[in-house]
């Protein structure tokens, strides 16, 4: 299994609740309105719409426009626009940013790599029930990386959180845990057939 931090970041951004106390609400709303209209325009394909009205969003605070821009900028390979942007979504606790800036720390893109921090902006994200982050603190705790110690037990119970809200990859992981016997579990042909029948039912 590939670990791949960016699976999903645009198509599950969490809308997270964060306070604009320090705006006046018609400029919140206006940067709200921008950032969601950027970001339909950039799943529509329009990106140069879409950059124009996410720049504008971002720059007032807006969370989600920033962790989209920040994607752009990312896989246009601007990285120091990408941590930028990452970063100050993070600095508002928005689970997609603190996500999207640990996955530049792991690669050393827009800054030096450190997996340590990585693997702490990762985990911070993962408590916030961000999907993606919940894979990948399952992933790095059972191969020991992003600085922290394998820790199979603990890693099947983020797989399960994973699992239980739809993520393939860690309906697959689980299936196949019980039935070999990995990540601490017991061979159980009933879990295992239990985990494939959701495997079958998403596809």
């Amino acid at each position: 299994m590939k670990f791949a931090l960016h699976n999903g970041i645009v198509a599950s951004i969490v809308w997270a609740s964060v306070s604009f106390s320090a705006l006046p609400s018609p400029a919140w709303a206006d940067a709200r309105a921008d950032g969601d209209k950027g970001i339909a325009e950039y799943r529509k394909g329009n990106l140069i719409a879409s950059i124009q009205l996410l720049e504008k969003s971002a720059a007032a605070g807006y969370p989600p426009a920033q962790v989209t821009l920040a994607y752009i900028y990312d896989q246009s390979e601007n990285d120091d626009a990408a941590f930028h942007w990452y970063q100050q979504a993070a600095n508002s606790k928005d689970a997609a940013g603190l996500y999207g800036l640990g996955n530049m720390y792991a690669k050393g893109e827009g800054t030096e790599k450190n997996s340590a921090r990585a693997g702490q902006l990762i985990l911070q994200s993962a408590q916030l029930d961000y999907l993606p982050a919940i894979r990948a603190y399952a992933f790095a705790l059972e191969n020991g990386q992003l600085g922290f110690d394998s820790n199979h037990a603990t890693a099947a119970n983020w797989y399960l959180k994973a699992a239980e809200s739809g993520d393939g990859v860690s309906i697959r992981r689980l299936r196949d845990a019980y039935k070999y016997g990995q990540l601490g579990l017991p061979i159980d042909a009933q879990q295992s057939a239990h985990w494939d029948a959701k495997i079958n039912a998403k596809e």
